[in-house]
């Protein structure tokens, strides 16, 4: 079996849709070669000169990261020390594929959990509660191609809603036309009123699918002028969101008391920054009263300052993430909602074990290794002992 980058790119592409991404966001491949032979792949958490180094250290031609390499395209693709360009440059250079899965790996439904279970708490539902930008093709088709063509349009990518996939609505009713006298119609006869049976047929898809579905329906259609059409809408975002709500585990290991009308189970804002401590290795920075009772507590890997709202709405009395900018964190707290950060870089290491899980099973049986490139902080907290040490390395 060969393995190009392409089927990396693919594999972690269905595992985190691309278009559960933010708009301003840079995920799939970002440079190589996606016909490539693969060697060898290298996780990370950040594109950096040194992790490209450590991939070709490890005989990886693919280096696939959480963070992207750059998010506005690079001007010049010339060597040097920093810089988006420099980095492509680089990778390019040396070989090495650079794939990223960003925001779409933020809102998997496994990724959303990974911060609460670590922390010791009963996840209740996704966080954010924005819509997702999206279209709705709509096919009219005779029933007896119905299945044909919802079947084309899913492979071209319509129809997935969070972890559903072929998803589609059907009505049946009868449409209406005059074929004309140079027509070839597939129902009827040229010149005659016809009126047969059909089915309307609607299927969500991203919008920068909307040509493919459509012409994926139309190849797939019985008729000579199948009438398909395309709206942008919003949906909700159900699973597929940022952040968790959670509530603070009970003795049994449930989220707050038994009775519907009993209180939550709760602990201090200092007791829980210290278990956040212990939990991540760190020493967070905590906004708030440190004897205040805390029951419901929103996460997020990274930013969080984004979510603060939808934290409040839920009822959150903290909200832990990767950092949150000094205003609003400042407004957050002086409002009630305490904030904990643990760094941003901290927060989002869980995440290079959910995309290394993604990577080997695109590896299959190939044979192809999988490295985990370790963890290496940037900074420490000088009232720390050591700084946090080395830690999620090894081969898959």
């Amino acid at each position: 079996m060969t393995l190009r980058v392409s089927d990396i790119d693919e594999a972690i592409s269905q595992r985190f849709p691309p278009e559960r991404a933010e708009p301003w966001d840079r995920v799939g491949l970002l440079a190589g070669d996606p016909m490539a032979k693969v060697t060898g792949v290298a996780v990370g958490l950040d594109p950096t000169p040194s992790a490209i180094a450590a991939a070709v250290d490890a005989d990886a031609n693919v280096l696939v990261t959480h963070h992207p390499a750059f998010l506005e395209p690079p001007k010049k693709l010339t060597a040097g020390k920093s810089g988006g360009g420099a980095l492509v440059f680089s990778a390019i250079e040396k070989g090495v594929a650079l794939i990223s899965a960003h925001t779409n790996l933020d809102r998997d439904a496994c990724a959303q959990r990974l911060l609460p279970e670590r922390l010791g708490l009963k996840p209740v539902h996704a966080l954010e509660s924005a819509p997702m930008p999206m279209a709705v093709v709509t096919v009219f088709v005779p029933p007896d191609a119905l299945a044909s063509v919802r079947e084309a349009m899913a492979a071209a990518g319509a129809g997935r809603i969070g972890e559903y996939r072929g998803c589609s609505f059907a009505a049946s009713g009868h449409g209406a036309f005059v074929a004309g006298e140079t027509t070839d119609p597939h129902i009827g006869r040229p010149g005659e009123f016809t009126e047969p049976a059909e089915a309307r047929l609607e299927m969500v898809c991203p919008r920068a699918l909307v040509p493919s579905v459509i012409a994926a329906a139309v190849a797939r259609h019985p008729y000579e002028e199948p009438l398909v059409t395309a709206a942008e809408m919003s949906m909700a975002r159900n699973s597929s969101a940022l952040g968790m709500l959670s509530k603070v585990a009970t003795a049994d290991g449930t989220g707050g008391a038994g009775a519907p009308d009993a209180p939550d189970a709760s602990i201090t804002l200092a007791e829980f920054a210290r278990r956040a401590a212990a939990a991540f290795e760190v020493t967070p920075r905590v906004w708030g009263d440190p004897a205040s009772s805390v029951s419901c507590i929103a996460t997020v890997t990274g930013s969080g300052g984004s979510l603060i709202g939808d934290a409040v709405r839920a009822g959150a009395q903290v909200l832990l993430a990767g950092e949150v900018r000094y205003h609003d964190a400042l407004k957050a707290s002086e409002g009630g909602l305490a904030v904990v950060e643990l760094g941003h870089d901290v927060s989002e290491w869980p995440l290079v074990g959910l995309l290394a899980e993604a990577v080997s099973v695109a590896v299959g049986t190939s044979g192809v290794p999988v490295t985990v490139l370790p963890a290496r902080p940037h900074w420490f907290s000088p009232d720390a002992l050591d700084p946090p040490a080395v830690r999620g390395a090894g081969i898959f």
